[in-house]
């Protein structure tokens, strides 16, 4: 999935059901998300049952059916709609375990929600994208780890200077030769490559701006030798960083 989506937030709630709170059974409209940050809950979707424990997501498509019970359960819930040539593909039930990276979006949206100043829904739909771009993309990853994540980090905020897996390692608190390893077992692909591919897309930014030439940008993205720069942009992009530049004046 690469497109873009524009969900619109029709509801937004924050809060903790009792024993006695029930969702009868009927068919939704919209798209319904539900993170379950405390108990559990008891649901039907669609004649399935499925039981939601603390950590869970739920992600229902429109013309879902569905109905939940629960002896207790905290959580978060947001309905939204997509325009009619827009969809998302996540699982009805994501188990995600720890909700922490969600809290400061629930946080902010609940405080737009609740107060309804002007500009609200601009927010809140800032918000939730990028909430479904953390379930899409970033917890679409299967194996995460800090180090790597220390290290592309870095890399896009320093692609400019240079760059070699021993200052990575050094900046990562890594062993060197352990370095190049991980980040290849866990990116599937080397540093170089990652370090070329931030470089080269910074590259493309500035020759679309048509300030600087050819030159001027491989200097300021971080290469020494414009003839490695200039093959490198091809082998990324498919174009030479020269018919790049020329292309916006046709």
């Amino acid at each position: 999935m690469n497109h873009l989506i524009h969900p619109q937030v029709i509801y937004f709630v924050k809060k903790e059901c009792d024993p006695n709170w029930r969702i009868d059974n009927h068919i939704i409209h919209y798209y319904d998300l539900v993170f379950v940050l405390e108990g559990s809950a008891d649901y039907i979707i669609d004649g399935i049952p499925l039981q939601l424990q603390q950590g869970d997501i739920l992600c229902l498509k429109p013309q879902s059916t569905r109905s939940a019970r629960t002896s207790g359960m905290a959580c978060v819930a947001i309905d939204f709609v997509l325009p009619e040539n827009e969809t998302i593909d996540l699982p009805v039930v994501t188990p995600c375990h720890e909700l922490a990276d969600f809290q400061w979006i629930f946080k902010e949206m609940n405080y737009e929600w609740l107060q309804k100043n002007e500009g609200h829904h601009m927010k809140c739909q800032a918000l939730l994208i990028l909430a479904l771009h953390k379930l899409l993309y970033e917890r679409a990853k299967h194996e995460t780890n800090v180090h790597v994540g220390v290290i592309k980090r870095y890399i896009v905020e320093h692609y400019e200077e240079e760059l070699t897996v021993k200052s990575l390692a050094r900046v990562a608190n890594i062993n060197p030769v352990y370095c190049g390893a991980l980040f290849k077992r866990v990116e599937k692909r080397t540093i170089s490559y990652f370090i070329n591919q931030v470089r080269i897309n910074k590259a493309a930014s500035l020759l679309e701006s048509g300030e600087y030439n050819v030159g001027e940008v491989a200097a300021k993205t971080g290469f020494k030798d414009i003839y490695y720069f200039s093959s490198t942009f091809k082998r990324l992009m498919g174009i030479s960083p020269k018919s790049y530049l020329n292309k916006g004046d046709v």
